[in-house]
């Protein structure tokens, strides 16, 4: 899938913050996604950023908290919302890519997932709150910060 250059790729932390009012970043990530609805600015997430986010907000909670319902719910309005990319051999392939290239081990493998996703997709807008996960990676994409919607 190619994307236009309004497309930007929206990390999970964005997602959480602006569907968690309890976030001290909650308003600055509403501010955000709202602007970039206003301005007609496709956002897309991936799997990956499904997942973390499922793993961030179920964190500790029983099988039968409540809560859980509200997660759940919130998930689905952000799927509805926000189209799903695929992660695929090419999105694989470039992830190596990146690995070998940027000397990546461990965990920051997530992140390197991320801008292997939006590469294969031709994305090179990233909007996020973890700014120093992804400068390492600016060769290749374009960080929004949460601030300001700028680019870093």
């Amino acid at each position: 899938m190619t994307m236009g250059a309004e497309t930007v790729f929206i990390d999970t932390n964005i997602l959480i913050y602006a569907t968690d009012d309890e976030s001290p970043f909650h308003k600055k990530a509403l501010q955000m996604l709202n602007r970039f609805m206003a301005e007609g600015v496709e956002c897309v997430i991936s799997p990956q950023v499904v997942r973390e986010y499922l793993v961030v907000l179920t964190r500790g909670m029983a099988p039968d908290d409540p809560a859980r319902s509200v997660v759940f719910q919130n998930l689905e309005k952000l799927m509805e919302t926000y189209p799903l990319l695929d992660e695929n051999l090419d999105t694989v392939a470039r992830l190596q890519s990146i690995i070998q290239s940027c000397g990546i081990t461990g965990k920051q493998i997530h992140d390197a997932n991320i801008v292997a996703v939006m590469q294969v997709n031709e994305i090179k807008r990233l909007a996020t709150y973890n700014l120093d996960d992804f400068r390492k990676y600016r060769q290749w994409i374009e960080i929004l910060t949460l601030d300001n919607g700028e680019v870093l």
